[in-house]
């Protein structure tokens, strides 16, 4: 069951006052719902072609990983496969801690994680699957998509300047604020716009329903990339 879900951003949070102090009620709020597990689906571990990947290893940087609830994921009718690194038993290793992971569980301390990685190359539909899979696991959760979206809001920035980041984020913002949580639209603008979101949201729109309720924090493109933070609650 997930007690709570959540949009993350993974970049710089002191950039704008508003996307830390809108972490920071964040944090509060998952303290309060009391996850035993938080499943971190992110862009920035690895990628595994043609494959979901969930972490195997014993730990995920400082994170303890709860492998129950991983090898129940791996269990699912999707095309994913458990990944671990270092040590051979993996038990006992180490997954390095990437961006993605490490800066939402800054603000939200989990007891233990599942990290899981999307695949782009598989089909839209294949990731709502994957989150009504993830909503289906035994045990109270928290989902957190971690996500930034349009990275091409500024000429000077790694990616060069395209009007669709700024396209892709409004749609981003009408779709959280419509009362229906349905975020393939936003497909028409992913390539454009360099997002790196579409297919965490995919995760948890199918793990939460399209009648989920969303409360956005907060929103900010300080710089070339825009950054949300948004709690999602399934309809009663």
């Amino acid at each position: 069951m997930i007690v709570f879900a959540a949009i993350a951003p993974h970049g710089d949070l002191d950039l704008a006052p508003e996307l830390r102090a809108a972490m920071e009620v964040l944090g509060r709020r998952f303290d309060a719902a009391a996850p035993d597990t938080a499943i971190v689906v992110t862009p920035h571990n690895v990628h595994v072609e043609g494959h979901f990947a969930v972490i195997t290893a014993g730990r995920v940087g400082e994170w303890e990983t709860d492998r129950e609830l991983a090898q129940a994921l791996l269990a699912a009718d999707l095309p994913i496969l458990g990944v671990s690194y270092g040590g051979n038993d993996a038990s006992q290793a180490e997954m390095p801690l990437d961006w993605g992971t490490e800066v939402p569980l800054s603000c939200m301390r989990a007891k233990r994680v599942v990290v899981v990685a999307p695949a782009r190359d598989r089909p839209l539909e294949e990731h709502l699957r994957l989150g009504r899979a993830i909503a289906g696991l035994p045990g109270r959760h928290a989902l957190i998509a971690s996500a930034d979206h349009g990275h091409a809001h500024a000429a000077d920035g790694p990616y060069g300047f395209d009007p669709a980041a700024a396209v892709y984020d409004a749609k981003l913002l009408e779709i959280l604020g419509s009362g229906r949580l349905d975020f393939q639209p936003l497909a028409e603008h992913v390539e454009a716009g360099k997002a790196d979101s579409l297919w965490q949201l995919l995760v948890l729109q199918g793990a939460m329903g399209e009648d989920a309720a969303v409360d956005l924090l907060a929103y900010a493109a300080p710089t070339y990339y825009g950054m949300a933070v948004a709690e999602v609650q399934a309809a009663a």
